[in-house]
């Protein structure tokens, strides 16, 4: 095949592109938009031929890839908003992604290649699709009007090509796995996991007992989960896990012995962390029993205030002013476990997925804590579902031996039972008891294993002796 490379001055620099040394998300951001821009320049038509062109736009993905790669490799240094924050990565990694989908597309369509060539487009085309579908679910962006037609042909038409139908099946997993509820810190691992994971799945013409999604190539549609075991419609694959619901729990009990295999888990303590999220969200949509939800939800109408961040809310509840108000939400539905709400388009960069939110009816005048759990667009905003943890918190303060901070209590004191505190990172000790004054005494709080963690703040579990 014709080599082509870009020259200096048409690739993105080292510093542009994420070089050695430079793997800030600002740096990334600005690496993504330069090859943005490459891409739009190759997209104008002139006599480079096939081969040719299709080297240049291989080589600006694996810049691209190598670009993520190395901010995902270190997730606990990205912001989690601003102009270099997350939002904004996802973001662009979602256009170019894209863009690359529609460079393999148009290439293809311009005939002209040998048959090699042709082959190598669509294996291309098919794996930059399956990373569009990752990141419309991590960005919340628009859904590629023709990606699920495009692949579903290429699967059609390639019936023998291994490559190019793994390619296919690693988007299926993207569009199934909980993609929507991963946060920055474990889509590394969710990568590694399935590409371990990819040869133990299988997508096949008749519904087995593990069959929990279905895809119809020919409809141009995404995978659907499936309302009933064996559900069937003309055309219609099933993804079946297999083997692979038995070594994400194999890896779950490695994971709490603390011998996972470094290739896992990634950077450290926060690779571990980002691990185990992964494993738990994976298993929770792949294993025979679907997510259920606890709870009924209800549809309901109404405007919320929201106020994020663990300072914030501790100054709310303290009778203070609020200056980092999330602004009003629409609310969606409710149940005993949480609220589904709309957030306008102006706000919902500010709210991302694991942040620590407070809600309260306009109406209204209790404040409810919850965590945000998901996000996902509408054409009306995003649309996030809050997790409630307390309906009635008090701020305490707690002491470990060592230092005294105020916290945030969640539940009752009661004794023998179990009560969840949030705190901020650092402030107080894990793993040693809390003496807490409330109720007009002194308790001690015993530390469970129990414990969760966001941006700016820890919730943790204890037993009140």
């Amino acid at each position: 095949m014709e080599e082509a490379r870009l020259t200096a001055a048409e690739r993105p620099s080292p510093a542009a592109s994420g070089g050695a040394g430079a793997s800030t998300a600002s740096q990334a951001i600005a690496g993504l938009q330069a090859l943005a821009a490459s891409l739009r320049g190759l997209m104008i038509p002139d006599r480079l031929p096939p081969s040719a062109r299709l080297s240049l736009i291989s080589q600006l993905e694996d810049d691209a890839r190598e670009n993520l790669a190395r901010v995902l490799d270190h997730p606990a240094g990205l912001p989690s908003r601003g102009l270099a924050g997350w939002p904004r990565l996802a973001d662009e990694a979602c256009a170019v992604s894209g863009m690359l989908l529609d460079a393999y597309a148009g290439l293809a369509g311009q005939g002209g290649a040998s048959e090699d060539v042709a082959e190598q487009i669509d294996l291309r085309l098919c794996a930059a699709a399956a990373q569009r579908v990752k990141w419309e679910f991590l960005s919340c962006g628009p859904r590629h009007a023709t990606l699920w037609r495009l692949i579903g042909e290429l699967r059609g038409r390639r019936p023998e090509h291994r490559a190019l139908h793994a390619e296919y099946l690693r988007a299926v997993a993207y569009a199934s796995c909980g993609m929507d509820q991963i946060p920055p810190n474990a889509v590394g691992a969710v990568d590694r996991l399935i590409d371990l994971l990819l040869p133990h799945l299988s997508l096949l013409s008749s519904p087995a007992g593990s069959s929990l999604y279905g895809i119809v190539p020919a409809d141009g549609e995404p995978p659907r989960r499936l309302v009933e075991h064996g559900e069937q419609m003309a055309g219609m694959l099933h993804l079946i896990p297999g083997a692979a619901v038995r070594i994400l729990n194999g890896l779950s009990g490695q994971l709490a012995q603390g011998s996972v295999p470094a290739e896992l888990a990634g950077n450290g303590r926060h690779g571990e962390a980002g691990l185990a999220l992964a494993l738990q969200t994976l298993l929770r949509h792949w294993s025979s029993m679907p997510p259920l939800r606890r709870y009924r939800r209800h549809l309901l109408d109404g405007r919320l205030e929201a106020v994020r961040g663990f300072d914030e809310l501790k100054t709310l509840l303290q009778g203070g002013a609020c200056t980092s108000a999330s602004g009003e939400w629409q609310m969606y539905d409710v149940s005993r476990g949480g609220i589904g709400a709309l957030v306008p388009r102006a706000g919902d960069d500010a709210v991302q997925m694991g942040d620590l939110v407070g809600l309260r009816s306009a109406d209204g005048d209790a404040w409810h804590l919850g965590i945000v759990r998901r996000k996902r667009a509408t054409g009306e905003g995003r649309l996030v579902g809050v997790e409630t943890v307390s309906q009635r918190p008090e701020i305490i303060s707690a002491d470990d031996g060592r230092a005294a901070a105020e916290v945030l209590l969640c539940d009752p004191l009661l004794k023998g039972e179990a009560v969840r505190v949030l705190v901020s990172p650092d402030a107080l000790m894990s793993g040693v008891p809390l003496f807490v004054s409330a109720n007009g005494g002194l308790h001690k709080l015993k530390p469970l294993d129990a414990a969760a963690s966001g941006r700016d703040f820890e919730l943790r579990v204890y037993q009140v002796l």
